[in-house]
């Protein structure tokens, strides 16, 4: 056989073997592809977990094992929680069904602490908070304090989107003072939202305005955004669209499409900059959360008024009620479980002290009756007294309950549901009796600049002052209530539509300034009021006074519309 022939032999065998998987010596460790994806998330660095999750995926064999799996879901997931167009919801399920028993206490509080972030973005309040109680109660004190910041990072963020302020600020405080700059600068980032003092808000802002020094990763868009709403808070809006800009171009060059539109909403908001609109071309409205939706489509509902387009604001109106009540509903849900440290002794306490009212009422009954049967053979007369004696005070029981349910907790006026059966009970006797009422509608301007620059506590107290001051204002056969956020409904019984520029000129004085958190804020607020005489429905009055409102704000707020309704 000669060379060639042997040669030809020889390539014939080589092409017929079968193509080699990747070399396993470019595939590292799962547990060193972890402790990387750890510090990434921590940095907040996007193009570093989506290169490593691509490494993993494209240099190491299939399939993959249990654990450098998990590492891809867990990549996966946190991406997703930035770019909409990638569906996590297969590796959330695969996380949540997992056994971690044999895994270290620091590998399963990194894969907890993102199942929560994105359940909390999918909406699912219930299940974040049971899995950051899992995390405060179990997990926290079993880890190192070096692998301990990263979970109360990852706590306080979610208890920040819930409204859990004091649970930020006690997580948060410590880290200020962290080695590693990407824990001291998201620390910094949450405490200026929520400062626990000046000096806290000083040191926090401080902090932040380092962030030069950081490289561009989406820890520097947050720190730009601060940075942006605290020079739209001193009225230095150059500077703060300047900031502005920089996070857009830069959440933009890193594809964070979810934080691109926040930035754009905010722009839009602060500096009235160009409708985040545009820049939800690609994007379905359904892949956004419920907050996201709601300032969305608040914006769309500024333009149509603007273009007196009243049709179109009038069913983006009836979109932007059901967010808000959808938002209003997770909200109501997490305070429910404000106590999370508490969750499971709660419940437990909650259903020792239901079977206690039960067997307690069961007793009553059963001891009601026998002193009715002695008493009735004793004396009938004061068997009578002794009904009478318990009618009275189970209805005085039943009073106090009926005022618990039609009360709004924080501000103790009428809530929603109260106000709404008393102006629809002054509408049937002013139709009886053919006089005339009023329904008004006012919100306070700028609000969600209260809670944001003095933070939720501060924002309570402006609520309950204008209630208290407000209720000292209306006449006693008037009534006010909270319709709902910082929305308070008026009704004013047996009266022209004119009376209400007296009422309306007396609450701004009283409500001029009111003192919050250590500051003296001035609060005004829109109001917009139709008169009505029975022959048309509460709902449509509502309406009417709400179309005015917005009419109110989009004429520049703190100030009166008013008009007969058809």
């Amino acid at each position: 056989m000669t060379l060639i022939t042997r040669g030809l032999l020889l390539a014939g065998l080589l092409c017929c073997l079968p193509v080699s998987q990747p070399l396993a010596k470019d595939c590292l460790s799962a547990s060193e592809y972890q402790r990387q994806l750890i510090d990434n998330t921590t940095t907040q660095d996007l193009h570093a977990v989506e290169a490593l999750s691509q490494s993993i995926l494209s240099s190491c064999p299939a399939p993959l094992d249990n654990r450098l799996g998990r590492v891809v879901d867990a990549a996966t997931i946190y991406i997703s929680l930035f770019k909409l167009q990638t569906d996590a919801n297969d590796a959330q399920a695969r996380l949540l069904t997992q056994d971690f028993s044999q895994s270290g206490v620091a590998e399963q509080a990194f894969y907890y602490q993102l199942l929560a972030s994105y359940s909390l973005r999918q909406g699912q309040t219930k299940q974040a908070l049971s899995l950051t109680h899992l995390l405060t109660n179990d997990m926290l004190k079993n880890l190192e304090p070096q692998e301990s910041a990263s979970l109360q990072l990852a706590v306080a963020t979610i208890h920040f989107d819930i409204e859990f302020y004091q649970s930020v600020r006690e997580l948060l405080s410590p880290l200020l003072d962290h080695p590693q700059q990407a824990v001291k600068m998201r620390a910094a980032i949450l405490l200026w939202y929520t400062p626990q003092s000046q000096q806290q808000l000083n040191q926090s802002l401080a902090i932040v305005r380092q962030y030069q020094q950081l490289p561009d990763t989406l820890l520097k868009v947050s720190a730009l955004e601060v940075l942006a709403r605290d020079a739209s808070a001193r009225n230095n809006l150059q500077q703060g669209e300047q900031y502005l800009s920089e996070a857009i171009s830069l959440a933009q060059k890193l594809g964070a499409t979810s934080r691109e539109i926040d930035l754009k909403l905010m722009a839009a908001e602060l500096f009235a900059s160009t409708s985040p609109q545009t820049s939800l071309i690609t994007v379905p409205v359904t892949a956004l959360n419920s907050s996201q939706q709601l300032a969305l489509t608040e914006q769309e509902i500024a333009s149509a008024t603007q273009q007196q387009q009243w049709q179109r604001a009038s069913i983006l109106h009836e979109q932007a009620l059901k967010l808000r009540e959808i938002i209003d509903k997770n909200k109501s849900l997490a305070r429910e479980y404000a106590s999370f440290e508490l969750v499971e002794q709660a419940r437990q306490l909650e259903q020792a002290q239901q079977q206690a009212r039960l067997q307690a009422l069961a007793a009553e009954k059963q001891e009601q009756q026998r002193l009715i049967y002695i008493l009735a053979l004793i004396c009938a007369v004061l068997g009578l007294t002794m009904v009478s004696l318990l009618f009275i005070k189970k209805r005085r029981a039943a009073d106090h309950f009926e005022k618990l349910a039609n009360t709004d907790g924080l501000t103790q006026v009428l809530n929603r549901r109260a106000i709404q059966h008393f102006a629809e009970q002054v509408s049937a006797n002013s139709k009886l009796r053919k006089q005339p009422f009023v329904v008004a509608l006012a919100d306070i301007d700028h609000f969600k600049s209260v809670n944001d620059t003095y933070g939720h506590d501060a924002g309570d107290v402006v609520l309950t002052e204008f209630a208290q001051r407000t209720n000292k204002l209306i006449r006693q056969q008037d009534r006010l209530g909270r319709w709902g956020g910082e929305e308070w409904l008026i009704i004013m019984t047996n009266t022209e539509l004119k009376a209400v520029n007296a009422l309306f000129t007396r609450m701004q004085s009283a409500i001029r300034t009111v003192s919050a958190a250590g500051h003296e804020l001035t609060i005004t607020f829109s109001m917009g009021a139709v008169a009505g005489d029975g022959s048309e429905p509460v709902e449509a009055l509502i309406q009417a006074a709400d179309a005015l409102l917005y009419k109110a704000k989009h004429n520049g707020r703190n100030q009166l519309v008013t008009t007969v309704a058809p």
